[in-house]
């Protein structure tokens, strides 16, 4: 074979293969840069923008609660500041009276002031905070220690007997005709009353006065002497009095004296 001929071919097979070699770099580099192009929208798609990550912050925060609603306030009595207070309890009027004057007691003492603000008389059917601190020292506070006096707007007045204000929570008062009572919740969610002790109390006080009454109206009546067998004794007839010469002599004396000439007419006649 002509040796022109055998050198054209080789040439040819090295263009060829040439060529191919630079086909296949470019397909590479062509996938190269595809990917990396890939990859590169897919950070895009993963990143966000300052406001979509505001948006998606606001989105995932957690609701905020609403402010809770205001406590409701009450008119008081007694203490103005409940929170200072060493008992603070609501108390509901329930005598369908006006409620005039509040006081309180502890033990044998004497009842406060009025309790009750100038000119805020206590409702009918209104509920008001009673607040109250009491400090006695040396003496420790039992159920029973207090009392309470109200006064209503007729000016009858009537006594709460055993207030059980360390053991309460809520009360209302009441209203009978001759006492006044408590229904009230204490600590632990029990409701009670003093009913049946309020119209204990006003039994015995009837009770009590009775038998004054009755000590001081009634007089004793004297009781009849025992009767005796004796006879009854009949006193002596006064006998006179012997007479003394000279009562003698001044008797006869005093008797007409008869001449002998009266006795001789008295004769003759």
């Amino acid at each position: 074979m002509n040796i022109k001929v055998l050198a054209a071919l080789a040439a040819a097979a090295v263009m060829a293969a040439s060529v191919t070699a630079c086909g296949k770099k470019t397909d590479d580099k062509d996938k190269t840069s595809e990917s990396k192009a890939e990859s590169s929208v897919a950070e895009k798609d993963t990143e966000s923008t300052p406001e979509e990550d505001s948006a998606a912050e606001s989105s995932e925060a957690p609701t905020e609660s609403k402010p809770e609603e205001e406590e409701e306030k009450f008119n008081y009595i007694g203490e103005k500041d409940a929170k200072k207070a060493d008992y603070s309890v609501k108390l509901t009027n329930g005598t369908e009276h006006e409620i005039i004057g509040f006081a309180i007691n502890y033990g044998d003492g004497e009842y406060s002031e009025n309790l009750i603000p100038d000119g805020e008389d206590f409702e009918i059917d209104e509920v008001r905070l009673f607040n109250w601190s009491h400090t006695v020292s040396g003496d420790v506070m039992m159920l029973g220690d207090f009392n309470v006096e109200i006064t209503l707007d007729d000016g009858q007045r009537f006594e709460l007997h055993g207030f059980p204000l360390t053991d309460m929570l809520s009360a209302e008062i009441r209203l009978m005709d001759e006492y006044a009572f408590l229904v009230y919740t204490n600590k632990i969610g029990d409701v009670k009353d003093t009913m049946k002790k309020e119209a204990d109390i006003v039994e015995d006080e009837k009770e009590k006065e009775a038998a004054k009454t009755s000590t001081t109206t009634e007089a004793p009546i004297p009781e009849p002497e025992p009767e005796t067998d004796t006879e009854p004794v009949t006193e002596p007839e006064p006998q006179p009095e012997p007479q003394t010469d000279t009562q003698a002599e001044n008797s006869q004396a005093e008797q007409p004296q008869v001449t002998d000439q009266q006795n001789v007419d008295e004769q003759t006649w």
